[in-house]
Order: C-alpha cells, then structure tokens, then sequence
C-alpha cells in the first residue's frame, strides 16, 4: 500500500499508529481492513454493514523493528550518502510497511511477513509485475529491492481512497488500467485460481491448521466453475489478483494500481471478479464494468464475472486460514476466513448459479 499517509511522531519506546488521527483521505475501506481488526476480534455485525468504511485500528510498532528498519535501510545502496527520515505506515496485515524520507523524496519499504510464500507471494514475479506496471505508467516507480529482505521499494505516491459511491464514479479508469495491464505481455509468474485454494488448504495443513468444513463443499464448486471454463477457454492475462480498494488509490486526475505481491497470469474474469466482490458493487455497476472492458454484456461475460466472484471469495477465505497457521499478528484471521468462506457459500446457493455454470461454458465473444 503507497498511499501518502498524515506525518505521525516516532516516539522513544514505541510509534502508535492509529489511522482514525489522519484525514479521511487517508482511510482504506478494503474488505480485509472493515473485517478484520489489527489486535481486535473483527466485529460481526459491523462486518456484515458491508457499505460501512471501517478505518485500521492501531497498532504499535517496536524500537527494536524500527532500528532493525533502519540498519537495512542505511546499509541498502538505494540510499547511499542521502538524509533519511523513517515513519510507519499504517495498513495492511501481511507486511509491515515504512515511509523512508530522503533527499530525493520519499519511498515505501516494506518488512515481510512470516513464510510468506506459503501465501502465493514471490519476491521476483512482483517485481517483475510492479517494474510492469511503474513502465505502463499504473503502478508506482520501482526503486529497487532492499537487500536482506528482497521486498521492493516503491515511490510513496500521493491519492486517497475512495468510499463506493464515488469509486463507481471513476470505474471508467480503473478498468482502463486493469485492461492496460492484461494487455502488457505475458508475466513470468502464474496465478491458477483453482490451483492456489488447494494449495492453501494443503500448506494450513501441512502446519496444523486444516481447512473448515465449507472447503470441501467449496472445493467441489470450483472444480464445476473450471471444467465449465475449460469448455471455452480463454487464454490467460497478466492479472493483480489482490484488487481490493484499499490497492486502488485516486488522485483528481489519475489512478493507480498498488501492491503486486499475488500478480501473475490469470483468467481475465477473475480480476474482473475479484474487483467487484471487494468493491462491493451493484448490478448496474457490474454490468458497466463488462461494458467498459469488452463493449458490452453477454449471457457468458456475466456468468463468468459471478462464478469469479465467488473463487475470489473462496481464495480470499482460504488465504486467511493459511494465515492462521502462519501469521504472529494479532489479528482475528478465524473469524475473516469464515465470513469470506460464508460469503462464498451464498454465491454458490444462488438460484442462478446452475445458470451461470452452463452459460460460462459457451465462448465469451
């Protein structure tokens, strides 16, 4: 996440972080950040207020981390012989993220998390997909990678989120950037849908965490969704894979991609999918979407923006119980990997699903 946050003093014992002292601007309405609270059980009823932004909650950052911060910065080529100046940056529940100030301006360096692999992240294939998008003008400069950690350093780009209705408003330019980057050429790394929910449940497993009783019905319904797809496919595209709001951020005159940690090729609706179901969008928004991408709505296009949808869900609920079995954050990733998993079971008990299966089985031309 690159969004310029407000300015928050480094104390002598600790730094507090708290997003709710910075201007609204400044406020991620991302599906993770209303669900699941750093240091908190996520609140189930103001969960299911879905429409309701929910800033971050906050969160403390010790000495120790910011001096370990610190020496890799200093020791990092990336800013030889320059002042530097380091604050946190609030957001996020995988990495910890920093604002590093120096006499060229200011940059994000990010601290990984635990194994992070086991989530689907690789260091070279974001890079590759980041260095992408700063060249297509999308995402934002690429910097380099910090040495020790090998996470990138990005340019902190200045924006604000946006809350849904006016998200909607400006859905004709993020799905111009999105198409922008499916259209780039084919990425090194790859992001089989179908593939990554398995593996989520067997790497939990595999560090003593097994998957809730939903997977195996889920699981079932995902392999429908891709024989239908595999009757008519279509050939993979460089997709970002992790869009949710808080990864879009919004200028007067512009917009930009952020976070490319789970970017790689993909089935082009499961971006289109994983858009909607984050932003929460309507119907109409839904179909404005496929219009502004393809040039119109068809029988095919929606059924396959539904079914992604609920893979999108059944991911993003997976990928919070591989989190269970990782993560040493204080974070409430039970209660998230069950509302997702939840949420995911609606789509699939939708009246229209069968419909939507044998629709997406025809050519989307």
């Amino acid at each position: 996440m690159s969004a310029r946050p407000s300015d928050n003093d480094i104390g002598v014992n600790s730094v507090r972080v708290d997003s709710r002292v910075g201007e609204q601007k400044f406020r991620c309405w991302s599906s993770r950040e209303r669900t699941v609270k750093l240091g908190h059980t996520a609140d189930r009823a103001k969960a299911a207020a879905r429409h309701t932004p929910q800033p971050t909650t906050c969160y403390t950052v010790a000495v120790n981390e910011l001096a370990d911060v610190e020496r890799l910065v200093r020791a990092s080529g990336l800013f030889a012989g320059q002042t530097i100046a380091i604050r946190p940056l609030h957001g996020g529940i995988t990495n910890r993220n920093f604002v590093v100030s120096v006499d060229t301006g200011d940059y994000v360096v990010r601290i990984p998390g635990e194994r992070t692999a086991l989530l689907g992240i690789d260091r070279a294939f974001e890079a590759d997909a980041a260095t992408r998008a700063a060249e297509l003008g999308i995402g934002p400069a690429v910097l380099g990678m910090l040495d020790g950690v090998g996470t990138l350093v990005t340019q902190l780009v200045d924006g604000h989120h946006l809350e849904p209705t006016p998200f909607e408003a400006r859905l004709d330019d993020v799905v111009a950037l999105i198409r922008r980057f499916h259209s780039s050429g084919p990425l090194g790394g790859a992001f089989p849908i179908h593939r990554i929910v398995e593996w989520h449940a067997r790497d939990a497993a595999a560090h003593g965490v097994m998957a809730p009783a939903a997977y195996e019905r889920l699981h079932q319904q995902s392999r429908r969704i891709e024989a239908a797809f595999g009757r008519a496919p279509m050939p993979t595209v460089p997709c970002h894979n992790d869009l949710l709001p808080g990864n879009i951020l919004f200028s007067d005159d512009r917009v930009w991609l952020l976070d490319f940690e789970y970017a790689g090729m993909n089935d082009v609706f499961f971006d289109l999918g994983n858009l909607s179901v984050n932003s929460e969008l309507g119907h109409d928004a839904e179909e404005r979407v496929l219009e502004l991408y393809f040039g119109q709505v068809t029988k095919t296009s929606w059924a396959r923006l539904q079914l992604m949808k609920m893979m999108s869900e059944f991911r993003e609920g997976m990928w919070a119980v591989v989190q269970q079995a990782i993560s040493s954050l204080d974070t409430d990733f039970v209660t998230y990997a069950n509302e997702r998993l939840a949420n995911c079971e609606r789509l699939a008990s939708r009246p229209e699903f069968e419909r939507w299966l044998a629709d997406a089985a025809n050519p989307a031309d």
